[in-house]
């Protein structure tokens, strides 16, 4: 590190660096606009940074750090959290204790291979499946060496930023369409160690979207990046559009959320049939009694 300090002040003289860590030669990390650690080495450009490695350490010049929209963490609304069932510090211990044993069973069944990028869907819409992403992440983002990333991906209908009570015109749609950089699009929504990309406006012809290169690309490299993250990913459901079934083939493993009592046997088994060949990581059973949640192999 003083190596690469020395050379910044040689090639910028006496100017102030606060984020030399992202293009350190010698090992040091990056850092998204979340505050999550990352990758060893040169920064390569990507859709997350717009720093540059330079040809040599004496030639290395400062960059600023990826801003995001909000500077600082959103103070979420705890009541109307709690009112849209959303875990918060004042949760009930046993509201608590459902969401941390799915994330027990998540991460048993998906960490010794690697897999860290996740979506969750369902037969039909209104079975719990965003709540189930949204309550996820928190709870995965409440481990000690883990991260998580909230990607709001039902691009007809995106809801995640109703239920965290907060305003969030840009997103995904704006990285794949207008090429605006992730890191300026993340939400930092006031949980330690969680960062939240919002779908962006609703738009026609999220298939096409969806299936497109360039989001393979960017599922990627969230993927290989920052493999202490979590990204988890609230599509659509399964039967009334091709969206989450398109979006299936890029993802390491899908949670299915079936409401007790609501759902006929006939569309669930019409969904796991589409979903024959992927790698199902579990059936969540959601509603089966008052806060009450089981999840099945």
């Amino acid at each position: 590190m003083s190596k690469l300090l020395k050379a910044v002040e040689k090639a910028k003289r006496n100017r102030m660096i606060h984020e030399a860590e992202c293009l350190d030669g010698s090992g040091g990390s990056h850092t998204d606009a979340g505050g999550n650690g990352g990758a060893k080495g040169p920064v390569a450009e990507s859709a997350f940074t717009d720093c540059k490695p330079a040809a040599a350490v004496e030639m290395v010049e400062a960059c600023e750090l990826p801003k995001p929209i909000f500077s600082e963490d959103i103070n979420l609304d705890e009541v109307e959290l709690a009112k849209n069932r959303i875990l918060t510090s004042h949760s009930s211990a046993s509201f608590t204790d459902i969401y941390n044993l799915l994330r027990t069973q998540i991460l048993h069944r998906t960490k010794k291979n690697g897999h860290n990028v996740l979506m969750v869907t369902s037969a039909m819409p209104g079975e719990g499946k965003t709540i189930t992403s949204i309550n996820l992440a928190i709870s995965i983002a409440r481990e000690v060496d883990q991260f998580a990333l909230l990607v709001d991906t039902d691009m007809r209908k995106p809801s995640i930023h109703k239920y965290l009570g907060i305003d969030a015109e840009k997103g995904l749609t704006d990285h794949l369409l207008h090429n605006i950089p992730v890191h300026k699009l993340l939400i930092k929504p006031g949980i330690s160690k969680l960062s939240y990309l919002a779908a962006g406006e609703p738009i026609k012809g999220s298939t096409e979207i969806l299936g497109s290169p360039k989001l393979q690309e960017l599922i990627l490299e969230m993927k290989a990046r920052y493999p202490d993250r979590y990204v988890i990913f609230d599509c659509p459901d399964l039967l009334h559009a091709p969206d989450a079934l398109v979006f299936s083939s890029y993802v390491d493993g899908i949670i299915f959320v079936i409401e007790a009592g609501k759902t006929s046997r006939e569309h669930v088994q019409k969904a796991l049939r589409l979903l024959e060949g992927r790698n199902i990581v579990g059936v969540v059973l959601n509603k089966t009694e008052k806060e009450s949640l089981n999840v099945v192999p």
